[in-house]
């Protein structure tokens, strides 16, 4: 029987850990910065074994246990958060993701919203919600948007040319989050409203 060579043993391992891959959760994403205050925009450096990035985002500085996640499965590496309520600061961190896990948070970096935003105001009205909302300048007409949580609203009205709005389409004991949209002549949005707590007919 020939002697193991262990020099080919080593070689062999070498090659199944290139070929399998070594399991690691994604690096730490670095250099997030603001790019804009209107709305507030952020980017940073794409990490090679990264699949999608999440964002984090609250109105204290502190790790990720004071923030709220606003956005998921991100592929790129930007971000525009048009949720944001103008004068107020926000402090934001990023987690990469992969197969394996995600990595720790990047670095935080804070951003005071600078107009982008508009007031909206919702309230419960018997068995439905009513909405109303500030005037934006240049808006023609506006859009509703709705989902049973904060990160994942839809488009459930539009064409709207008052700034109130009564939704009747709720269903009693679920909880809602409202967004209002400004629409100019040409159909694109201006702004978007604060999005609303969740408001439970």
């Amino acid at each position: 029987m020939k002697p193991v060579n262990t020099i080919t043993v080593l070689l062999l391992a070498i090659t199944v850990l290139l070929l399998t891959g070594c399991g690691d959760t994604p690096e730490t994403p670095k250099g997030l910065s603001v790019t804009s205050n209107n709305p507030i925009t952020l980017s940073w450096s794409a990490v090679s074994n990264a699949k999608s990035y999440s964002v984090y985002r609250g109105t204290t500085s502190g790790g990720l246990s004071s923030k709220t996640r606003v956005a998921t499965d991100i592929t790129v590496t930007t971000y525009t958060d048009n949720s944001t309520v103008g004068g107020t600061t926000y402090y934001y961190q990023v987690t990469a993701k992969n197969d394996d896990g995600s990595s720790n948070a990047s670095n935080e970096i804070q951003a005071t919203a600078s107009g982008g935003s508009f007031a909206l105001v919702g309230s419960i009205s018997g068995t439905g919600v009513s909405l109303s909302w500030a005037t934006v300048s240049g808006a023609v007409s506006y859009r509703i948007y709705r989902g049973t949580s904060a990160t994942n609203l839809t488009l459930l009205h539009s064409d709207i040319t008052i700034t109130t709005y009564l939704d009747t389409t709720v269903a009693v004991g679920t909880s809602y989050y409202y967004q209002v949209a400004a629409v100019n002549g040409s159909g694109a949005e201006l702004q978007r409203s604060n999005i609303s707590d969740g408001l439970t007919p």
